[in-house]
């Protein structure tokens, strides 16, 4: 099913995505929506003749849905704050007012502020694998007024309520949105009957940039949480009003990916965020147990960002329009990362994280993508000066060993570093607080991707089961969707991710550190990952 979503709905345009007014009657929306944008898109957000089994009471309203020919009710574009505008922006997030009247939520909600960087990874990785990466139009819907989420389940009554799976996107904190094709969750609902919802939560300097300024007028003297705070105020919606779509409110997973899933690994230690969530799964984002932005460096780089464009007072930085700030951030602030900030109240410095079931890996090839075309060496160099503080020498000389080309050491060392060894740390921590933790090792290679391998990212379409129409797949990679949604799901519904028709999955271990490997075949991983780690970490 989710194919035909994608197929039918694409998130760069304007099919199946607000135009930025809100009608109140549906049945009048629904005309516009047939004039403007054509048979494909009316296919998509078409509603049954049966109306009435698509409207849900939540948040004290009214929402219609659409029902997909998977036998999925989707309610698209659901408000779970106020928009953050004006005296807003840069304000933890406020209460959403309830509208008067049946709510169209048939489309979906536009992307938070930000520059083009997901269409252009998405054109990078259809080009590489030898597709037209011109089949990926530009993202058109974008609007500050963007904290809403998205909810799939099942279209008929539940005698119990089902678990509920909360995706956190990623894309480096600065980038993406909660309906990008391969976060849809008709597929995975339709497949396993659970509750799938999706958040977009705000980015870069809207969610992240701590000031002096706007830490004198915070209640408790910080800035750079807003990010955070959305995520955290559409955990309490999911709280609140998930039962109404048929969820347990009581059984709720957050999943996510690169900075979705270091976010998650901060909510794990917000003190706010405790009780929304019950297991996590964080696919290739883990921050270590202790790691986040020094407060600081954080107002320093808000201070500079701030400082290029101008403005210095509270009134004079809200005056600037979005695109002016999305423009201005890569120039001013060009290696600095938008990530949680330890501000001392909600993201407190050495917090313990909540104990909680844990499944969390990495893939193979993280890094390859992002290396230079040319001196590659270079950025060996750089990373054994970033990551190795003693023995430089001997750990380079050790990959020149284990690896025949510059590419590949580059490649291991930073997706070591940067993904798996933050991933073995946060996984060693859960198992102290004596929880089960699961770690995976994703290594599938699609064909034609040679120039990828097992990239960062590559993992989300086999979870969703959402992988578009020009990514290359054989009966394998439809073997491995299935085996990884059961255990996905299994893991969400349980904290236990087995299942009798699949390899056994074993708890992770400091001392056995048994790692299962997702690729071609599943089974037990070699040991390569963690004696990186232990030869980079022992370095230290």
């Amino acid at each position: 099913m989710a194919a035909f979503e994608v197929a039918l709905s694409s998130p760069w345009t304007s099919c199946g995505v607000r135009w930025g007014m809100r009608i109140a009657n549906p049945l009048l929306a629904l005309m516009v929506a047939a004039l403007s944008l054509g048979t494909a898109c009316t296919q998509d957000l078409a509603l049954s003749p049966a109306a009435e089994g698509l409207r849900v009471l939540a948040g004290s309203e009214r929402l219609l849905g659409a029902r997909l020919p998977s036998g999925v009710r989707a309610f698209r574009g659901v408000p779970y704050a106020a928009p953050p505008l004006g005296p807003l922006r840069w304000k933890p997030p406020q209460p959403h007012v309830a509208r008067k009247g049946v709510q169209d939520s048939t489309s979906f909600g536009p992307a938070c502020p930000q520059d083009q960087g997901n269409p252009d990874w998405y054109r990078d990785v259809a080009a590489s694998v030898g597709a037209d990466g011109g089949i990926i139009p530009a993202l058109r819907e974008i609007s500050e007024d963007c904290l809403y989420l998205n909810v799939w389940a099942l279209d008929e009554p539940v005698d119990t309520p089902r678990p509920v799976m909360v995706w956190i996107h990623g894309g480096s904190n600065v980038n993406g949105f909660a309906h990008e094709p391969n976060y849809r969750g008709g597929a995975l609902v339709a497949a396993h009957g659970i509750v799938v919802v999706s958040l977009n939560y705000r980015l870069g300097p809207f969610g992240f940039l701590a000031h002096p300024a706007l830490a004198a007028e915070d209640p408790q003297d910080v800035s750079g949480y807003y990010g955070l705070a959305d995520q955290v105020a559409a955990l309490r919606w999911v709280r609140d009003h998930i039962a109404s779509f048929g969820g347990d409110p009581q059984n709720v997973t957050v999943f996510g990916e690169s900075a979705g899933g270091g976010n998650i690994s901060a909510l794990m230690r917000m003190p706010s965020a405790r009780g929304l969530f019950h297991r996590a799964v964080i696919q290739s984002g883990a921050l270590a147990p202790y790691d986040s932005i020094d407060y600081e460096a954080a107002e320093q780089a808000g201070e500079r960002l701030l400082a290029s464009l101008g403005a210095t007072t509270v009134e004079e930085m809200r005056a600037l329009d979005w695109q002016t700030l999305v423009d201005e951030r890569p120039s001013a602030l060009e290696h600095y990362y938008f990530g949680p900030i330890a501000d001392g109240f909600y993201l407190p410095p050495g917090a313990e994280i909540t104990p909680m079931p844990l499944m969390i890996g990495a893939n193979h090839d993280e890094w390859l993508m992002y290396l230079p075309d040319d001196d590659v060496q270079s950025s060996f160099d750089d990373a054994l000066d970033q990551y190795v503080a003693r023995s430089r020498d001997t750990v380079a000389q050790a990959f020149v060993h284990r690896y025949e080309s510059v590419e590949m050491r580059a490649n291991r060392l930073i997706s070591a570093a940067e993904f798996w060894c933050p991933a073995l740390a946060l996984a060693n921590r859960v198992e102290s607080l004596e929880q089960a933790a699961y770690v995976y090792l994703f290594t599938r290679v699609r064909p034609g991707a040679d120039a990828l391998l097992a990239y960062h990212g590559a993992e989300i379409p086999y979870v969703f089961d959402t992988a578009d129409a020009w990514l290359p797949a054989t009966p394998i990679d439809d073997e491995l969707t299935a085996a990884m949604q059961t255990y996905w799901v299994n893991f969400a519904m349980r904290g236990d991710p087995n299942s009798a028709s699949l390899p056994t999955w074993l708890p992770y271990e400091h001392d056995t550190r048994r790692i299962l490997e997702l690729g071609d075949n599943i089974g037990l991983a070699s040991g390569e990952w963690t004696e990186l780690c232990d030869l980079i970490e022992g370095s230290q």
